[in-house]
C-alpha cells in the first residue's frame, strides 16, 4: 500500500451513544501489512463507527478466528501466504466448510501474476480483488465501505427472512389449530345434524300419533258426549216437573259437556291448520245466527253468565261456515273464563268495507310482557296458570282469521280487562254469489 500523506476518512458523524467499531479481519503473513493497515484503519470512520483490526498471520489462524467469530463483516485476505494459493483455499474453506456466506471478502496480493484477477473472481466467491501496490488509503476506505454496506444489506435480508420464516411457522401453527377447530366444529355440526334429524323424526312421529289420537277422540268421544248431553236435557225436562233443585247440577253437567266438545273441536281444527290440511271453503256467511247460537250456548254452559250481544245492520261476511264459528266460540269462551261476574260484550259492526267483531270482558287482563306472545301455540300468560286452558285457542283464532285475509288485535290491561277485535271481509260485490254457498264467478 502507498500513500503520499496521512489521510483521515470519515462519514458524517451521528449523535447519540458511542457505537462499537466495525471489526475487520486482516489475514497476511507480512507484519508490515498489519502495521500499515492498523494505522490506516485508525483514521477511518463509517456511520459514526470506527474500525477495529483483527489480525491473522496464516490461513489456519484465520479459519479459527472466523469459526469463533462468524459475525465479522469484512475480511482482507492475502493470496500468497504459507502456500502460493493459501488465500484462495481459505476463501473456499470459509464459504464451503464454515458456510459463512455473509462475510465480504477482499483479496489482496502483491503478486498479481500468481493469481490472475479474472480467473480468481470467476472461480472463487470473493467480493473484490486488489493489488497491494494500487490499494491506496482512499481505495481501501472505498472498498471497506462498499463491503460493509453489502454485508449490512445481506444481514437485513437474512433477518427479514428469519422473521418471515418465524411468521410462516406461526401462521402454519395457527392454520393447523384453526383447521383442527374447524374439523371439531364440523364434527360437532354433524353430530348436531344427526341429533336434529332424530329429533325431527321423533317430532314427526309424535305429531302423527297426536293426529291419530285427536281423530280417535273426535270419533270416539263425540257420540258418548252427545248421549250424555241428551240425557241431561231429558233429566232437566223431568226435573222442571218433579225436582227443580236438580236443574243447577244438570246445567253444570251440560256446561262441562259443551266445554269438552268445544275443546275437542278446537284441538282438531288447530292441528289441521298447523299441518296445512285444512281447506278453506269461503261463501257468503251471515254471522247473526252464529252469534246468537254461540251466546246462548255459552250462557247455558257458564251457568247463566250474562253475554250482551249488539249487532248492526251488516252481519254478512265472506268466510268458511265451519271455521268462523270456532273463532267466535273461542273468543266468547275466553272472555267468560278470564272474567268473574261482569257481563261479556259482543259487538258486530260494519267498518270500511268490512265487518268488525269485538269481544270485551272486564276480567284479569293480560300482563304487558305476555301480550306479544299470546298468539303463540301453547303459550299462556303468567297470570292465567290457575285457570284451565290449553294455550291453543288464540293461536287457532289468528290462523283462521289470517286464512280469511282479516286481522285480529288484542288490547288488554292487567286487572281491568281485554278487548279482542277481529276484522273480516264483506262478501264480494258479485251477483253470481248467492247466500249459503258458492265462490265468486
Amino acid at each position: 500500500m502507498v500513500g503520499s500523506a496521512p489521510l483521515i476518512l470519515r462519514d458524517k458523524p451521528r449523535r447519540g451513544a458511542k457505537l462499537p467499531p466495525w471489526p475487520v479481519l486482516v489475514v497476511d503473513d507480512d507484519e508490515q501489512v498489519h502495521a500499515m493497515t492498523q494505522i490506516l484503519l485508525r483514521d477511518f470512520s463509517f456511520e459514526g463507527r470506527g474500525f477495529q483490526m483483527i489480525s491473522a498471520r496464516s490461513a489456519a489462524e484465520a479459519r479459527r478466528v472466523l469459526a469463533e467469530n462468524p459475525s465479522i463483516p469484512v475480511a482482507l485476505f492475502d493470496v500468497v501466504m504459507e502456500s502460493p494459493d493459501a488465500g484462495l483455499k481459505l476463501v473456499r474453506s470459509v464459504r464451503e466448510d464454515l458456510r459463512n456466506h455473509e462475510i465480504r471478502i477482499i483479496l489482496r496480493t502483491g503478486q498479481p501474476g500468481e493469481a490472475p484477477e479474472r480467473d480468481v473472481v470467476v472461480s472463487y466467491d470473493v467480493n473484490d480483488y486488489k493489488s497491494k501496490s494500487e490499494l491506496t488509503a482512499q481505495k481501501l476506505f472505498t472498498a471497506l465501505v462498499g463491503a460493509l454496506r453489502a454485508w449490512r444489506d445481506i444481514e437485513t435480508i437474512n433477518s427479514l427472512n428469519q422473521k418471515l420464516a418465524e411468521a410462516n411457522e406461526q401462521l402454519e401453527l395457527k392454520v393447523a389449530e384453526r383447521t383442527a377447530e374447524l374439523m371439531d366444529s364440523r364434527d360437532a355440526l354433524a353430530r348436531a345434524k344427526d341429533r336434529a334429524e332424530v329429533a325431527l323424526e321423533r317430532e314427526t312421529a309424535a305429531k302423527s300419533q297426536l293426529r291419530q289420537f285427536l281423530s280417535m277422540v273426535s270419533h270416539e268421544f263425540r257420540t258418548p258426549l252427545a248421549i250424555i248431553d241428551s240425557a241431561a236435557q231429558m233429566l232437566m225436562m223431568r226435573a222442571q216437573r218433579v225436582d227443580s233443585g236438580m236443574l243447577t247440577r244438570l246445567e253444570t253437567i251440560r256446561g262441562a259437556v259443551g266445554r269438552l266438545i268445544d275443546l275437542i273441536g278446537t284441538c282438531l281444527a288447530d292441528e289441521q291448520l298447523e299441518t296445512g290440511r285444512m281447506i278453506l271453503q269461503e261463501q257468503v256467511l251471515d254471522l247473526a245466527p252464529i252469534l246468537r247460537a254461540a251466546v246462548a250456548h255459552h250462557q247455558a254452559a257458564s251457568g247463566g253468565r250474562q253475554v250482551l250481544l249488539d249487532m248492526g245492520r251488516v252481519t254478512r261476511v265472506w268466510g268458511d261456515p265451519n271455521l268462523l264459528p270456532l273463532v267466535i266460540n273461542n273468543l266468547i269462551s275466553n272472555a267468560l273464563k278470564y272474567s268473574v261476574d261482569d257481563p261479556v260484550q259482543v259487538k258486530l259492526r260494519a267498518n270500511h268495507g268490512g265487518v268488525v267483531l269485538t269481544v270485551r270482558d272486564e276480567g284479569i287482563g293480560i300482563p304487558l310482557a305476555d301480550q306479544p306472545r299470546v298468539f303463540e301455540r301453547f303459550y299462556r300468560a303468567g297470570n292465567a296458570h290457575k285457570l284451565s286452558g290449553s294455550g291453543i285457542g288464540l293461536h287457532m283464532v289468528r290462523q283462521i282469521v289470517d286464512l280469511h285475509g282479516g286481522s285480529v288485535v288484542i288490547d288488554s290491561t292487567e286487572g281491568i280487562g281485554t278487548i279482542v277485535t277481529v276484522h273480516l271481509r264483506c262478501p264480494p260485490r258479485d251477483g253470481a254469489v248467492r247466500d249459503g254457498g258458492g265462490t265468486p264467478a
